[in-house]
């Protein structure tokens, strides 16, 4: 099965996308469902998920009818702690921040897998990272910055206005209204960047979050718990495997035993759950591999052997071959025959 078929995404920041539409006088934005497919009657109840292909092309038309070069801020000021479900009530009864994005990394696939939040510890500064499942899809840059930026307004929804990072630094080229940018997160920009993140002081993410309660955060991490492998077993560990390689496949192939530890299970059941599924860890890579060629290739300029090596290929021949297997034609046809 194509991964964008088999990735989800929570109704709660689907339904942000459409309050935000609101915001930049978009009338009726709940006729852009019907074009992607998406009930509307799926919006309704919190515990539903819908198909990130799904999301992804609501994503495009609503960046395209905003006609704004920040839709994705707009996104985060609309953004409510109900939005992120069972995550968002965990984060708020965790003792600090710092918790708080501990508790969002472990249960991030509960509010979907469009992407992988990582954290990363460096003295005194803390740095929340998010790459996307498709970095090449044309809404992306939009999806990334409402990510990061939702992440912020939670913050502050827990903590206030002494929740701000450090710096930002984001992979889109520069915006049309840096400005903009720079008075939402109240720091500097960086555009351009390797990567998708914020910067934080510690002493910012050891703020304590008022009235949280350890027993009901001991409640909430259970139900999450057991959300968490079911989730699993709907979609398929095949499902949360081809999350995890779409959002670190840069340079080099994610190795198995690696992928076991961030689903918290050996080798050996990993192995075991895959059979269950009928496929396997290699054909998981092949199918992630091709889908993310063809969105390279399809939405955006970078060479042949940048592509290569954005998928993990250490020779760009060994990406053309991959490739022609796949689709019967060289990585420049296909570029060509698709613009």
């Amino acid at each position: 099965m194509p991964i964008d078929n088999q990735l989800e995404v929570s109704v709660g920041l689907t339904r942000a996308i459409l309050d935000a539409l609101r915001t930049v006088n978009v009338d009726a934005p709940e006729t852009l469902l019907q074009a992607t497919g998406i009930d509307p009657d799926q919006l309704d109840k919190p515990e539903n998920r819908i198909p990130l292909k799904q999301q992804q092309a609501l994503w495009q038309l609503a960046v395209e009818c905003s006609q704004t070069g920040d839709f994705g801020l707009h996104f985060a000021r609309c953004i409510q702690p109900t939005s992120f479900g069972l995550l968002g009530y965990m984060a708020m009864n965790c003792r600090t921040i710092d918790e708080s994005l501990e508790a969002v990394v472990k249960y991030q696939f509960l509010a979907g897998q469009g992407g992988e939040f990582t954290l990363e510890r460096e003295g005194k500064q803390v740095k929340l990272c998010y790459t996307p499942v498709n970095p090449g899809h044309p809404a992306t840059a939009q999806r990334v910055l409402a990510m990061l930026a939702s992440s912020v307004s939670f913050g502050r929804w827990l903590v206030g206005e002494a929740f701000r990072p450090r710096r930002v630094e984001l992979c889109q080229e520069v915006a049309e209204n840096p400005l903009a940018y720079e008075e939402f997160f109240n720091c500097p920009v960086s555009f351009g960047a390797p990567r998708n993140l914020l910067t934080y002081d510690s002493s910012v993410t050891q703020l304590a979050v008022p009235n949280a309660s350890e027993d009901l955060l001991q409640l909430l991490s259970e139900r999450a718990n057991r959300l968490l492998d079911s989730v699993s077993r709907r979609s398929g560990i095949a499902a949360r495997i081809a999350s995890l390689l779409a959002t670190q496949l840069t340079n080099t192939v994610p190795d198995k035993t690696v992928i076991a530890a961030q689903l918290g299970m050996s080798e050996r059941t990993l192995q075991r759950r895959l059979q269950e599924e009928g496929t396997s860890f290699q054909e998981i890579l092949d199918d992630t591999r091709h889908y993310l060629a063809r969105e390279l290739l399809r939405n955006t300029a970078l060479a042949l052997g940048d592509v290569a090596s954005q998928l993990g290929f250490a020779e760009p021949s060994a990406f053309f071959r991959a490739f022609k297997k796949w689709e019967g034609c060289t990585p420049g046809q296909y570029r060509a025959g698709s613009s």
